[in-house]
């Protein structure tokens, strides 16, 4: 009993003399095949909803996904975007819902291009520009020159986007609204974007792997943007610019920022009972408070 009790003193003085190094919250993000640990990685509060987090892909673009079912692996090379619900260790495919990504393109020939080619608009990424924090996530977008930072609520992931300064750049958010992580697991999705509030909504029916043994599940969401200039949707890879609502499981939305506007903040509220629902979690956890502010509190 006293030597249980001097190795717990031990640890305690170590703790408190901060001589432990922190934890690498990689861990369980790296595993092949079978021996994948399917860990996501990203930001979440205590027994939050919102798991908030990339999902890569490699090089080769393979389509086998038993190494990211959670979305993320560490040795892939590419991020495909930052969706806001995983699994947690299941083993199996499943959730991954409301993707959200920011670009930068010369023009609106080039945004066509981006939202009609398979994985046209992710970016490479490097290890060394996460930085991964309990509640906190962030990372370097090389291809789009964004620095993307990432923070949740219980239901409500914040994103904070910040542009280098390419002034011939237009800065687009891309909403996909029908993405999930299981293949074809999107069986109805609708987006609709109120650009006097400045609130796009929408909901996306899914079946995965697990949730498809109960029939699948409906997320719903709502989302609020500092600003935006301009906005459209997108339906099976074809863009409607200026159009606000757009259904089926290979449609999304997007705006615009304006051209002098460097940073952008996105509050992203989820519900899997309503849009009321959503919004109000997204109102109460928030109240619109400034991204470092939110940090805090978690």
């Amino acid at each position: 009993m006293i030597k249980l009790w001097g190795v717990l003193l031990l640890f305690i003085s170590r703790v408190t003399a901060g001589k432990f190094p922190p934890l690498d919250l990689h861990i369980g993000t790296g595993g092949e095949f079978l021996g994948a640990a399917n860990l996501p990685l990203g930001a979440q509060t205590l027994y939050g909803t919102v798991r908030l987090g990339p999902g890569t892909s490699n090089s080769e673009d393979s389509p086998a996904v038993i190494n990211r079912y959670a979305g993320y692996h560490y040795y892939d090379s590419y991020i495909n975007i930052f969706s806001h619900t995983h699994v947690f260790g299941a083993g199996i495919v499943d959730y991954g819902n409301v993707g959200i990504f920011p670009v930068q393109v010369n023009n609106d020939n080039d945004l066509q291009h981006v939202i009609a080619n398979k994985h046209g608009y992710r970016s490479t990424f490097e290890h060394k520009s996460e930085i991964v924090e309990p509640g906190y996530y962030q990372v370097y977008l090389d291809t789009h020159k964004t620095k993307v930072e990432l923070t949740a609520t219980e239901q409500v992931g914040i994103h904070r986007y910040s542009f280098d300064d390419f002034n011939e750049k237009h800065r687009v958010v891309l909403i996909d609204s029908s993405y999930a992580l299981p293949p074809y697991g999107c069986q109805q999705s609708h987006v609709n974007i109120n650009s006097t509030s400045n609130e796009i909504t929408g909901s996306v029916f899914f079946k995965g792997f697990l949730s498809r043994s109960f029939g699948g599940v409906t997320t719903y969401f709502v989302i609020i943007f500092t600003n935006w200039t301009d906005f459209g949707v997108w339906t099976e890879g074809r863009l409607l610019q200026g159009e606000t609502t757009a259904d089926g499981c290979s449609s999304g939305a997007y705006v615009k920022l304006p051209a002098n506007q460097q940073q952008v903040t996105i509050y992203v509220g989820i519900s899997f009972v309503s849009i009321e629902q959503a919004r109000d979690n997204l109102e109460i956890q928030t109240k619109l408070e400034s991204f470092d502010s939110i940090r805090d509190w978690i």
